[in-house]
């Protein structure tokens, strides 16, 4: 009886305390915003879904935390973070004046640094907790000349590696278009070592935009399922307006012209009853920020406009005859959206991850854009088989042309040439197998064959190999850690592959000792992967498989996260079959005629 009067009075005690906190949070939102209607500003109302998170966690004093933004732009991770309700001290690199005077007038403490590639220890005496930038994405996207990674803009990525490296902070975020390349994609994953997640704003605001992020924070366990929600929707946002459709399109820093190929649905008037575009006003709030946030003054806004990079159309005067207007417009076309980051930073609100003794990130030692490359001599590579199954291995020799010549920063490629010499499975391993070209299993032991065979394509590869031990002049493959893997399941009569997540393995298996089918002490513990609606994003699920015979494995998925922590967008499909077929024919006759000379030589 005592301890249900003891835990009685807990309960109240904590609805008190609740009652408490929730009313001191109502005052402050209160004065906030009379303060913003004071100042011309409206803020906007503080989603559900970020309530729901601090009520989870227990959030009431997050610990403020140092965060260094690069490429800045409006301040969006700012925006973000004052969002969640997370304190912060603030330094921003950014080089556009008109974005430095919207930040200099909504964030007056941040310090500023300039240009990233001045950057240096010496400009920060505090510890960076949180590193924050969404580089250049002109060379990368579907809208540019995707000259890759290494073109004349996009190339500040290897900025962000240096800044990484000298500052070495506790998280990171990265950001840039979903469009690029797998090539691109790779290579960046490669050098901040870990996987993007992939996130269209429209789940969390009123406008489509799908983006890339690399972060080390932990990635959130669930998305909040608010698409659908009136206050995600285009109509949400809109001043004396009719919306056509419930989402924005992607905004652009140059779509605010009706004549250009890129142009975002109208909206009816209701006062004139006739169609519209959207104005910046409305746009800002459809970004997550206040009404207002960017109208400010801005100093020589005619000479900002001559010297702003931006595809304008005659009728661009119509829309805008402001020139602060296509200013303000070009601004919020290149930041971040704030849900989104808010998203992507909100396990920052639990206690366990701020305090959680996080160990030194291992950051990529290679610097500098000429030392760094997707493709590297040394690297055993995956390519497609004759089944389009990515078990075949190659051992990179040489690059050039294309991506690795220099002269693709101004637009001139040239052709790939990619030299290689292939590997071929072990006889003990190729046994039990059908077809000795083409075998379904992808694990074991390797012979590298003595041959160069040159690549003038991109189209046979898939992926770097990452689990691999070199054994003397042999290699030998595995399915590794943090990898998803299709699995063949030998009972059935037709097999089929499914997918798994390799959550733990270990392996008896290095220099001088022998490997033998069966015999390499290879133990691994899986999660099963569900196929959902859409048929490449596959859900983690809980349900663990343990596997001790290589055999089963028959090739590694290239895979990026989507939305959340436990969805996998895999990546498995060959590119350009045509091409892969033509390869495919000229390596079997080639074969072919081998076996027709060596059938001669014998007689």
């Amino acid at each position: 009886m005592d301890n249900l009067i003891e835990m009685l009075y807990e309960i109240q005690k904590e609805a008190l305390w609740l009652r408490e906190r929730e009313t001191r949070a109502k005052e402050r939102r209160n004065s906030l915003k009379q303060k913003s209607i004071q100042e011309g500003v409206q803020e906007p109302p503080v989603d559900d879904w970020i309530k729901a998170l601090r009520r989870k966690f227990h959030t009431t004093n997050p610990k403020p935390i140092v965060v260094l933004s690069l490429f800045d732009g409006i301040g969006g991770i700012w925006a973000a973070l004052r969002l969640l309700n997370i304190p912060f001290t603030g330094y921003s690199s950014e080089i556009n004046p008109d974005a430095i005077q919207v930040l200099r007038e909504r964030y007056p403490d941040i310090e500023h640094l300039g240009d990233i590639r001045k950057v240096t220890q010496d400009d920060v005496k505090q510890q960076i907790d949180l590193v924050v930038g969404g580089f250049p994405c002109q060379d990368l996207s579907c809208m540019g000349r995707r000259i890759g990674l290494h073109g004349q803009q996009s190339r500040l990525f290897f900025e962000v590696l240096r800044v990484l490296q000298t500052f070495k902070p506790k998280w990171f975020l990265v950001e840039n278009v979903a469009s690029m390349s797998w090539i691109d994609r790779d290579e960046i994953s490669k050098y901040l070592k870990c996987y993007p997640i992939e996130i269209d704003s429209q789940e969390l605001t009123p406008s489509k935009r799908k983006r890339l992020y690399w972060t080390n924070v932990p990635h959130p366990k669930s998305l909040p399922m608010i698409k659908e929600h009136h206050l995600t929707s285009l109509q949400s946002v809109l001043e004396s307006g009719t919306a056509l459709e419930t989402k924005l399109g992607c905004i652009l820093s140059n779509n605010f012209c009706p004549g250009s190929n890129v142009q975002l649905q109208r909206i009816l008037d209701n006062e004139t009853n006739s169609l519209r575009y959207i104005s910046v006003a409305e746009l800002e709030k459809v970004m997550g920020y206040p009404s207002g946030y960017t109208d400010v003054h801005f100093k020589n806004p005619v000479e900002s406009r001559k010297h702003r990079k931006t595809r304008l159309c005659q009728q661009s005067k119509k829309l805008l005859p402001d020139t602060s207007l296509s200013i303000r417009w070009g601004l919020l076309g290149n930041s971040f959206s704030v849900a989104v980051i808010a998203y992507l930073l909100s396990p920052l609100l639990d206690h366990s991850v701020q305090q959680s003794g996080l160990e030194p990130f291992p950051f990529s030692q290679k610097l500098r854009e000429d030392e760094c490359a997707v493709m590297e001599p040394g690297e055993i590579w995956a390519l497609f088989n004759a089944h389009e199954r990515p078990n075949w291995y190659a051992l990179i020799i040489s690059t050039s042309g294309g991506r690795f010549s220099p002269s693709q920063t101004n637009g001139d490629r040239g052709p790939v040439d990619i030299h290689v010499r292939f590997l071929k499975l072990d006889p003990e391993y190729l046994n039990v197998e059908n077809d000795k070209w083409n075998p379904i299993r992808g694990t074991g032991r390797y012979t590298l064959m003595p041959n160069i065979d040159a690549q003038n394509s991109w189209l046979p590869f898939s992926h770097r190999v990452i689990s691999t031990i070199k054994l003397e002049d042999d290699y030998f493959i595995y399915p590794g850690k943090g990898q998803v893997w299709a699995v063949y399941d030998p009972k059935t009569h037709r097999p089929a592959p499914f997918f798994v997540y390799v959550l733990e393995m270990e392996l008896h298996c290095g220099p001088g000792i022998p490997t033998k089918p069966g015999q390499e002490g290879y133990k691994a513990f899986c999660y099963l992967m569900q196929e959902t609606v859409s048929p490449e994003i596959f859900r983690c699920t809980t349900k663990k498989l343990e596997y001790t015979d290589l055999s089963q494995f028959c090739f590694m998925v290239p895979f990026f996260y989507k939305n959340e922590s436990g969805l996998f967008k895999l990546d498995y499909n060959a590119k350009g079959r045509k091409s892969l077929v033509d390869y495919h024919e000229r390596q079997f006759k080639k074969h072919t005629q081998d076996l027709l000379d060596n059938m001669d030589d014998s007689v």
